[in-house]
């Protein structure tokens, strides 16, 4: 008998508006890839190029953080435009224009009008083919990173978040930080930054996305006129290590001048497309999230350990990480330890209840369908789902599993993926 669909009528009728949007994927002769999705509920338009490279696939430079650097760095100039003109160019169409790094990706986009998608294209085409990385702009742009290394320093989350990422993962380069580290990012050269570029932005690289009120066909034509004569390249070779499983706690305590407590543990998780996955999202929200979840009424409410507490699975493509975190006053943080491992062993028999259940996946809904409110959050989904998951339907995939989750499927997960024994704990302390 099939287990009974845990999505409200309601609120699957809302998914399938966006499931059965039809999104039009298209691969060009010279291997960009080609998304769009029609939306007229607004006349707006995401227009947003897809670099698959981030800060693991840096190679040689691993832990300089030539990824980010890059996408600073294109922002400084082209064949076509200089570095002032770029943003002013879709500013000038009442758009804007922005870019992030990750660990697996670089995404350049424009938000803008969607009768100027033409503009938002030839200007993100012209930035990622044919940035011309000045050199004197690489000395400035340099230094401002190396202010913001120092400001991370100076971050005590951030600092914390890194610790644990370097403690939690051995082999992985996830366990560099993106932005990378002050030394190594410090000996970058001009040329390093130029043969990066020429190595890892190729045509057969990118997946450009364009999401709004559009006709599919006449985007598809842009995209191609603006793409289609790229270069396939071949790639510079990025080989990841893979993760060993962790056998046996870790542990680094830091101390520095705080007045609290932070703490982090974290447990090997598995990757996006795992099918526990999913069930890990629920169990995260029903221990940690929010002011009702079993964690925080445990420690916060009812023993007063700590000051606030939550979890995240954070799941790349890749090997990922299930995080419980919380802040503690010094003397209360092996009481807040203990009672963090005590409430997940008490979860495994009372506490993962079908009503607990229902409610995480209610939130795992609204996050959803808050996330697909604008076309930059439904471009930035098709995009994730084609290169992180490699399915632009993964959202639909993901929420059929959601729909089938059990309690037995929470009890299970906690016993296999949070097991007692194999958790990285990492601390940032007042000096005393």
């Amino acid at each position: 008998m099939p287990t009974p669909s845990l999505l409200a009528t309601a609120d699957r009728r809302m998914l399938e508006t966006f499931w059965n949007k039809p999104v039009h994927r298209t691969v060009l002769p010279n291997g960009v890839t080609a998304i769009v999705l029609a939306d007229d509920s607004a006349p707006v338009a995401s227009v947003q190029v897809w670099v698959k490279t981030g800060s693991i696939h840096e190679g040689p430079l691993l832990g300089s953080g030539v990824s980010h650097f890059l996408e600073h760095m294109l922002f400084k100039g082209t064949t076509r435009r200089a570095g002032r003109a770029i943003s002013a160019e879709i500013q000038a169409r009442g758009g804007n224009l922005n870019a992030y790094t990750t660990f697996d990706r670089t995404v350049y986009y424009a938000d803008l009008p969607a009768e100027h998608i033409d503009t938002g294209l030839d200007v993100l085409a012209d930035m990622v083919l044919h940035s011309t990385l000045p050199a004197d702009e690489f000395t400035r742009e340099r230094d401002v990173i190396l202010r913001e290394i120092a400001m991370t320093r100076d971050d005590m989350d951030g600092r914390l978040g890194e610790a644990l990422f370097d403690t939690a993962f051995r082999e992985h380069p996830f366990r560099h930080p993106i932005i990378g580290y002050k030394d190594i990012f410090s000996s970058l050269t001009h040329a390093d930054l130029v043969a990066y570029y020429k190595g890892r932005y190729a045509a057969n690289n990118l997946v450009v996305v364009v999401c709004g009120d559009v006709e599919p066909a006449a985007a598809h034509a842009l995209i191609e006129q603006k793409f289609g004569s790229a270069p396939r390249g071949r790639l510079t070779p990025a080989p990841i290590a893979g993760e060993p499983a962790q056998l046996a706690p870790r542990s680094l305590d830091l101390f520095e001048d705080v007045e609290l407590t932070r703490a982090g543990l974290a447990w090997q998780a598995p990757g996006l497309t795992h099918p526990d996955s999913p069930v890990l999202d629920l169990l995260s929200m029903i221990l940690g999230h929010g002011d009702s979840s079993i964690l925080w009424q445990a420690l916060r409410e009812k023993k007063r350990l700590v000051h606030s507490i939550d979890t995240s699975n954070w799941a790349p493509g890749a090997t990922g990480l299930f995080f419980v975190s919380f802040t503690c006053d010094a003397d209360q943080r092996a009481t807040a330890t203990a009672a963090v491992h005590a409430e997940l062993r008490r979860a495994l028999t009372s506490g993962l209840t079908h009503e607990r259940l229902l409610q995480a996946v209610r939130q795992v809904v609204v996050g959803e369908i808050n996330s697909r409110k604008t076309m930059s959050g439904q471009a930035s989904r098709l995009g994730a789902a084609e290169v992180v998951a490699g399915d632009i339907h993964f959202s639909r995939a993901y929420f059929e599993r959601i729909a089938r989750v059990t309690t037995a499927d929470l009890r299970r997960v906690l016993r296999a993926w949070l097991p007692a024994g194999r958790e990285t704990t990492v601390s940032l302390n007042p000096r005393t």
